[in-house]
């Protein structure tokens, strides 16, 4: 376990992508371990409906990467002319460092030891505005969780969800009926190279917070 104080958990838990150790093996007991901590986040009326599937198999492991890949492929067609300079993050602070961890994370995804796709008990579309929120509000929490167990035993991942663009051909390979299962992204599990992660750049709380009303700052 890192000698982190809760403070420093919270701030220095990133997505982490160039600095993964495709080389060292994962242990199942330690991601069991993880993910037996994050399933204490909150979830709707305790009824854990999630379902987690980790992939552990290089074979199925490569081939799930070669989805993800062909996912980012494809919502980069969807840009269209808004990339580069275009792209709505070019803009952003540190922004090419951004590009050139997700290029590494593509290029090596498929040698990761692990990875972990959580499912939600059913699907969003066309539920009202309520339900949706208190259906993602039962997962994502949870999901954070498990990176906050991670990087506290020097571990890290990266949130993703490009193979959302193909959900059904993930399902498919891993055999999730997307009938009745929404997932929630595709992370990487890997020992970190390192374990001096940094606070990131935010906008500062006085540009993001109102007071009993928007925008009265």
């Amino acid at each position: 376990m890192l000698e982190l104080t809760p403070d420093e958990l919270l701030t220095t838990t990133r997505s982490v992508r160039r600095r993964l150790d495709f080389e060292r093996p994962v242990e199942r007991e330690l991601i069991q371990e993880c993910l037996e901590i994050a399933f204490q986040a909150p979830n709707g009326s305790n009824l854990n409906t999630w379902q987690w599937v980790v992939v552990d198999e290089p074979e199925l492991v490569a081939r799930a990467a070669a989805l993800y890949n062909a996912g980012l492929d494809d919502y980069i067609a969807s840009l269209g002319e808004k990339t580069g300079e275009s792209y709505i993050g070019a803009q952003v602070p540190r922004s090419e460092h951004i590009a050139t961890s997700v290029q590494r994370l593509r290029d090596d995804m498929h040698r990761c030891p692990a990875l972990l796709l959580p499912l939600m008990a059913g699907r969003v579309e066309g539920m009202s505005v309520f339900w949706q929120a208190s259906q993602y509000g039962s997962i994502i929490q949870a999901v954070w969780s498990f990176f906050l167990a991670l990087r506290a035993r020097g571990l890290g991942s990266a949130w993703t969800t490009g193979h959302l663009w193909r959900e059904q051909e993930m399902g498919d390979l891993l055999g999730v009926s997307v009938e009745h299962y929404t997932q929630i992204g595709l992370f990487p599990i890997a020992y970190t190279l390192g374990t001096d992660f940094k606070a990131a750049h935010r906008k500062p709380a006085a540009e993001v917070v109102s007071w009993n009303r928007f925008g009265d700052r």
